[in-house]
Parts: structure tokens; sequence; C-alpha cells
């Protein structure tokens, strides 16, 4: 079956309304106090409303300290509410508790019970959250009320609950219509477990008649995977922008991650997904990491967010056991801030690296200049570059930075055409053509070309710096450009204009045939090569493009990977492992295949030319080893 995504964001931003026509002032409530304390109140709610929890705690704590009367209940559980938003637990615990102290008989009862529950939620204990869920449903007869928390119920019943606390809770409910919950969460948690019989026979004890219709469908896809074989089941968390700047992308790769799962081929391995919304914010990544951490069941906790945000989570789960799989493109290798994390996408430097080792090792050639831009990403890549050549006792003859758009590279170009002067051969003398020291020999006698030549003297022509900019060059024989995705629409014109007859290699930004193929810059680029991560060359009907595209295949080869990998009996330890031991993974686009010298990072980078026309895939390095790998899938 294919596990819908978990979005426990509604579980925190709740919408609620509290009139106080509902309530009467007793007769020695001062009409204008009670004027200044709805005021108040009312100011506290809308805080809460938009997000701003912790100014509605203040506000909410000024009131109750000027003695609120009758106002002191709905008081109490905005509070509580404020407290759990802003992940308070402690005060919560205390807030509640003076709720149910002072008001036993409450009728916010439901309320506070579904404030512990979204406590618990925060806690990633989901067994007790459960448990309130179903005891705020049962204290209430409002039917919309009812669905709320029917919701609720439903996102924790896909991450799988413990059975012992099913079987608990079914001995104990005379409710057919609670009965019918429990009994459907039962039957998941078995598919998840990889019992598909169990769960067969447990959906047959549910009666439809009394099923609440929001829980139908996940019934119909219950019932479809308990007739499906048994088969290993890995669960993995995955932190990724569901909301904020990022949303966009973040949704690509959780549709290609769901296909990626889907289709699983001979496999017969299927994957269970918590998903956790980061808001596009470093802070809210690292909290939703942690809280998934803390889940026994999670197997792996699955990255797709960019380099900040990465090195936060990293960072905070440094401590923990739990591999970390990051599936962006990274600047810098984090397996060494935390040595479970996984660059399955590279990093910048690798991509450096394998450059280096392509132009020397491959091909051959010497003389090596850069022109990058002068940014953090440029200069992770060139670093790497020129260690790399340093390393194979290669060197680069010069490296030009630019800042900004690349709009002008004049000054660039031309520095690089005079280090290609300077690299011409010197003129032979004549004491060379001759094979003698003519040094040696001044001491004794003046020696003349004269004496042995009879011939007329012819002049040589020189060349000088000054030469005409038609002139082609060659003594440098590479150019390395590892240039910003936005760059090469300034770039591509200008490489022509310099005659530079060198060899050029690009990094995967240089992936853009709209501007490559027009007519001033394709003929004159043709022999390009360019090392990436990804190519996709298919017509497909994916409704994405641009780094949307990218982010879908992210999500797809993802999964693909995972349930490749024997998924029977993982634990996180062993899943760790299973990681480093992969070999080579061909993907849709993408190939996997770690580095000799760091398990946790891919070096499978693809190598494309550039025909004047379009891309040419010449195949894949595979580790270290250099060895060019035809592709399987071309």
């Amino acid at each position: 079956m294919g596990f819908k995504r978990i979005n426990f964001k509604e579980m925190k931003i709740l919408r609620i309304a509290i009139l106080f026509s509902l309530f009467s002032l007793t007769s020695g409530q001062n009409w204008i106090q009670s004027q200044v304390l709805e005021r108040q109140f009312n100011q506290a709610l809308s805080n809460y409303n938009n997000g701003r929890y912790a100014t509605s705690e203040t506000i909410l704590n000024q009131i109750l300290l000027n003695e609120p009367g009758v106002f002191e209940e709905p008081v109490l559980l905005l509070l509580l509410k404020s407290q759990v938003g802003f992940n308070k637990n402690t005060k919560a615990r205390e807030t509640s508790s003076k709720i149910l102290t002072k008001f036993p008989k409450s009728k916010y009862l439901a309320n506070v019970m579904e404030s512990l529950g979204d406590l618990y939620v925060n806690e990633t204990n989901y067994s007790s959250a459960y448990r309130m869920y179903h005891r705020s449903k049962s204290l209430s007869i409002n039917p919309e009320y009812s669905q709320k928390i029917d919701m609720k119920l439903l996102k924790l019943i896909q991450i799988g609950l413990s059975s012992s606390l099913l079987n608990e809770l079914l001995i104990l409910e005379p409710n057919p219509k609670f009965r019918n919950i429990h009994l459907i969460a039962r039957a998941n948690s078995e598919i998840l477990s990889g019992r598909p019989d169990d769960a067969a026979i447990t959906l047959n004890k549910v009666d439809p008649t009394f099923l609440p219709d929001i829980y139908a469908l996940f019934f119909e896809n219950l019932l479809r995977a308990s007739y499906k074989p048994s088969s290993p089941v890995l669960m993995v968390g995955i932190v990724l922008p569901l909301s904020g700047d990022q949303i966009e992308e973040g949704e690509a790769f959780l549709t290609g991650f769901y296909e990626g799962e889907k289709s699983v081929g001979e496999t017969k391995q299927r994957l269970s997904i918590l998903v956790q919304d980061s808001r596009s914010t470093n802070l809210q990544a690292i909290m939703q990491a942690q809280n998934l951490e803390k889940m026994n069941q999670l197997k792996a906790l699955i990255c797709p967010l960019d380099d900040q945000a990465s090195l936060a989570v990293t960072s905070a789960l440094s401590s923990t056991n739990i591999p970390i799989i990051l599936t962006n493109l990274q600047r810098d290798d984090l397996s060494k801030i935390y040595n479970k994390s996984f660059h399955f996408y590279s990093t910048l430097a690798m991509q450096g690296r394998m450059a280096a080792r392509y132009i020397v090792s491959e091909l051959g050639l010497s003389n090596i200049a850069v022109i990058a831009p002068a940014n953090q990403d440029g200069e992770i890549q060139t670093d790497s570059f020129i260690r790399e050549l340093d390393h194979l006792g290669s060197n680069v003859v010069a490296t030009e930075w630019y800042s900004g758009e690349p709009i002008n590279l004049k000054r660039q170009f031309k520095s690089l055409r005079q280090v290609a002067f300077d690299l011409l051969p010197k003129e032979e003398n004549y004491d060379e053509a001759l094979g003698m020291d003519i040094d040696s020999l001044d001491a004794l006698f003046d020696v003349s070309a004269e004496d042995f030549f009879d011939l007329p003297k012819q002049k040589k022509k020189k060349m000088t710096t000054s030469d005409s900019s038609k002139v082609y060059l060659n003594t440098i024989q590479a150019i390395y450009l590892p240039i910003n995705k936005s760059d090469l629409e300034f770039i591509g014109p200008q490489i022509p204009m310099y005659n530079l007859d060198a060899k050029l290699i690009g990094n995967g930004n240089w992936q853009n045939l709209n501007i490559l193929q027009k007519d001033n810059i394709g003929p004159h680029l043709k022999g390009l090569s360019l090392l990436t991560n990804f190519f996709h060359h298919k017509v497909d009907s994916i409704d994405y493009e641009g780094d949307q595209l990218n982010a879908y295949y992210r999500g797809y080869n993802t999964a693909k990977i995972l349930i490749a990998i024997d998924l029977e009996n993982q634990s996180r330890q062993s899943l760790n492992q299973s990681l480093k031991n992969i070999n080579f993974h061909v993907g849709e686009g993408f190939y996997y295949s770690p580095s000799v010298l760091n398990k946790q990072v891919n070096s499978a980078f693809q190598l494309l030319e550039f025909d004047g026309e379009g891309f040419i895939h010449q195949g894949v390095f595979q580790g270290d080893s250099l060895q060019l790998v035809l592709p399987q899938n071309p």
C-alpha cells in the first residue's frame, strides 16, 4: 500500500474562539474590569491563532495575576494550548493539573484531553497521545469537534501503534465506533510488521456501519494491502519543507519518494514512512528530527534539506545512533560531524576532486587553469580541485575569480592569455642545435657561426603578448569552470571570444541546453565535458521541471536505493553498515557508488560531453577507481 504522509502541523496550530457571551458575569464583577479582561483575552487569542504562543502566554499569565474570576477557566485552557504550542511541556502539565484540580467537571474537559494529546505528540509519546485523543472524543457530542479528533487519530494510526496498547483498549472498549478505530489501528500495525494475514483477520472484525467516513479510504487501502504477500518493511522518517518558501521542492521530493517506494519490482520490500514538516526553517527541522529520533521503530532519517538545515540537524543528532540520509548536493562533508550521515547526492568538494582526477588520470592533461565564482560554493570546489591536482602531481598555472554576475570576464580571460603566452616554448639557441656548450669555449677563442656556415641570416618572427586576439593559444590545456547555476547565460557567450584552445570542464550547473544550443555558443563549446550527479534526458509526463524535477527524482532514487537493501530484521546499527556496503546502484538518471576514501559520500559522478547540440553520456565514475562504467539505462 502507499502510506500517506503524516504531518502534525494541524495538531499544533489550532483555531479556537471562546466567546465571552457564554459566561454570565457574577454580580460582584465590575463591568469595566470585565471589559478590560475581555480585551486582554481577545488579544491573547489573536496572538495564539497567529502562532505567537509566547506572547499569548505572557498576556494570559498577566490576566491570572489580576483575579480573573469567572474568566479563569477559559484563560487557563488557552494558556495550556499556548504552552503546548510553544513546546513548554513542563509548564503545560502544571497548567493542566491546575485545571483538573480546580474544575474537575469543567465543560472544557474534552479540550484539555486534546491538548494533552498534542503535548504527548510533541514528546513523540504516540501511545499516550492516542489515549488522550480517544478520551477527548468520548467527552464530546459535537460532530465537528469529533471529526477534528478523528483527523488526529488517523494520523497517529498511520505511524504504527503498539499492538499491546491496542489489544488492551479493545478489551476495555464497548463502543462499536471506537472499537472500529482500534481494529483499524491494529491492522495497520500488523501490515507494517509484515503480517498481512493477521491484518486480514483483524479487518474482518470491523463493522463498516459504525465506521466514521474519515476512515473509509484508509480502511479500503488496508484491505487491499492485506491481500498482498508478506514482505519486509523498513520504517523511516522524513524531515522536509512542506510549508514556507521551500514547499514546492519538498512536495516534489515526497511525491517522487512515494513513487519510488511503490515501484518495488522484484524486491517485494516496502517502506513505512513518517513525514514531518520542517516549515523551511532550521529550528523546526531540528525539533522534528529530534522527535523522530526518539521513536525506536524508525531505522533511518531522510533529510532533503538545504545546507544550513542539514548542518543543524546533523549537529543536533551527532550523539545518537540513527543513520541520516542527506539527499541534496551538500557543501560540506557532514559525516565528519556525525559518522552515521550519508551523502546520497555527494558534496561540492567531491565534485571538484573527481573533476581533477578526470583531467589528470583520464585525459592526461597539464597546465590547468581555473575560473570560478568568489563565493563559498566556488571556493569549496576550487580548493578541492587544486588539492587533488597536487596529490596527483599536477598543478594549476592560473586561478581567476569573479564576483557577482559574470557579465564581463575580460580581465580574467586576458590574464589567462597572458599566462598562455608565458607558457610558449622559448626559441632554441644555436648551442642547443650544435650539441655543445658555447659558453665553455668562450674563454679560449671566439666562435662565430660564420666560420661554419656561409648562409644568409634570416630574421625570425617572435610572438609577443600584443598579438591579435585571433591567434589561438593551446599552452593551457584545460580550464575548470565550477560556475553558479545562473552564470551560464553570461559566461557561455564570452568563452569563444578569447580563443583559448583548451579542454573545458564544468560542473552540473552547465546542464542548460536552452543556453548552450544558441548559435553564438553551441558550435564554439563543442567538446565541453561536465561532471554531474544527475542527468535525466527522457521526455516523460511528470508535471515538474527545473529544481522541482530534480527534487522529484532525488526522492524517487532515494526510495529505490533503500528498497534495494535487504530490509529483513534491520536495526539502526545494521542499516548503517548496509548503507556502507552498497557497491554500485543504478537509478533513474542517477548512480550511487561510495567513495573508497569515505563510504558515506557518493562519488559516482556522471561524465557528459556537449557535442554542439546536446549531451552525450560518456559513462560513470565508480568509486575512486576512475573506471568509466557504461550506463545501463542510457
